[in-house]
């Protein structure tokens, strides 16, 4: 019987061998062993990331306001021109421009961390629309028209970089829960306590907004886009080093959030940046989707 065997195994061995143009030596040597140390395929995520400075611009607005439909004209155009350099937050804001007002304007965009950043910025006291590029100017000019957002992306956009923020983002369906992983490097000295400050923004919002430029002064399906939602950190961050530099080791941090009904994670996205504590100053952005 054990002849039989041996006679078959060699008769199949041989017909493989004729069938065959070429035998993977290694796989014949390995073959019926267990793989111990199997190939990593993950992709990283860093050595792909092509890295270049990524600008914060923070329009102040609300659906009570007249004129801010241009400025979400002017956010887009910036999008067109600068891409994936500029990160565009929408804060609704204040009683007079943001405030519920049934039955035309019934919905609460408001949040406590946009609330909080205006009531320490003033900008909403100055007239809406206003807005930030980077907060740069804090106690100076860091109050801009939109007319002026344009030029002071491009003022900042082709600086040296300071720091870089990888950003991975995964969803869980079941729990409607978005978690994040971030990971920042420091590029250059930073001569100051830098704070760290995680979002989530929402787009593709239809709501009735008041539009000077509009039949009747409003547009009853109005699109908005990049609403702030929702803060994964307090609206002024955490801190994560004091004067740090290229020697620096990464700083890695993960947080989650269990989503609203009403945020649609399809439309959802987050929205990570540190800034310098001295003069409030955005060193860097990022922007990922939720899924």
């Amino acid at each position: 019987m054990k002849s039989i065997l041996k006679l078959t195994v060699a008769l199949c061995t041989l017909t493989l061998l004729n069938a065959c143009d070429y035998i993977d030596k290694d796989i014949v040597a390995n073959y019926g062993k267990e793989n111990t140390t199997p190939q990593d395929t993950t992709t990283n995520t860093d050595s792909t990331e092509t890295r270049t400075r990524i600008v914060l611009l923070e329009d102040f607005t609300g659906h009570l306001c007249p004129n801010c439909p241009q400025a979400a004209t002017e956010v887009k155009n910036i999008e067109n021109l600068f891409g994936e350099k500029v990160v565009a937050m929408a804060l609704h804001v204040s009683e007079t421009f943001a405030a519920p007002a049934p039955p035309s304007f019934p919905a609460e965009y408001r949040t406590t961390e946009g609330t909080a950043i205006d009531d320490f910025f003033k900008i909403s006291d100055a007239g809406l629309p206003k807005g930030m590029i980077n907060r740069r100017g804090y106690q100076g000019q860091h109050i801009l028209p939109f007319q002026s957002w344009s030029t002071e992306v491009n003022n900042i956009i082709n600086t040296p970089l300071d720091a870089w923020i990888s950003m991975k983002n995964t969803f869980d369906e079941n729990q409607k829960k978005v978690s994040v992983h971030l990971k920042i490097d420091f590029e250059n000295p930073i001569n100051d306590e830098v704070k760290l400050c995680v979002f989530l923004l929402q787009d593709s919002i239809i709501s009735p907004q008041k539009d000077a430029n509009a039949p009747g002064g409003k547009v009853v399906d109005y699109v908005h886009n990049h609403m702030l939602r929702k803060g994964l950190t307090p609206a002024f961050g955490e801190s994560i080093a004091t004067n740090p530099d290229k020697n620096t080791l990464p700083i890695e941090r993960d947080y989650s959030l269990v989503l609203l009904p009403e945020w649609k994670p399809e439309h959802c996205k987050i929205v990570a940046y540190i800034y310098k504590v001295g003069n409030y100053e955005v060193v860097q952005a990022q922007e990922k989707p939720v899924k």
